[in-house]
């Protein structure tokens, strides 16, 4: 039987690490875990994570503010086998101030829409 493959973004705390668990506890599944350094500790933490019989995990870097990110993952993971996604879960995201309208800078509007709207749109036009 093919796996299937879930791809979660963000995947390495929060939400994304909670869908990241209830992925590698379902049998038969290819899990990617995607996030923007999988180097950092929460990431290589992830390879502790307990799973299901016939569930692998595999971490990747994918940073939603990088334009080249999705293409080079996707290269990635089609060099180790892994041709399509069946579930792809786009959960990255920021919020990194709560300012009054009258004190945020246009660069801190910019710098979540890159991330929170961008960021899905380059990983959506990726061709799985």
């Amino acid at each position: 039987m093919t796996p299937t493959v879930v791809l979660i973004t963000g995947a390495n705390r929060g939400i994304g690490k909670g869908l990241l668990e209830l992925y590698l506890a379902k049998p038969n599944h290819t899990v990617i875990a995607a996030n923007r350094n999988p180097d950092h500790p929460t990431s290589k933490a992830l390879a502790d994570l307990p799973t299901a019989e016939g569930t692998i995990l595999r971490v990747i870097k994918i940073d939603a503010t990088s334009a080249i990110d999705s293409v080079n993952a996707a290269k990635e993971l089609t060099r180790q086998g892994i041709g399509h996604i069946d579930i792809l879960i786009a959960n990255a995201g920021i919020a990194l101030s709560w300012p009054k309208v009258s004190q945020v800078t246009i660069e801190e509007i910019q710098k979540h829409v890159d991330t929170n709207a961008y960021g899905f749109i380059r990983l959506y036009q990726e061709p799985w």
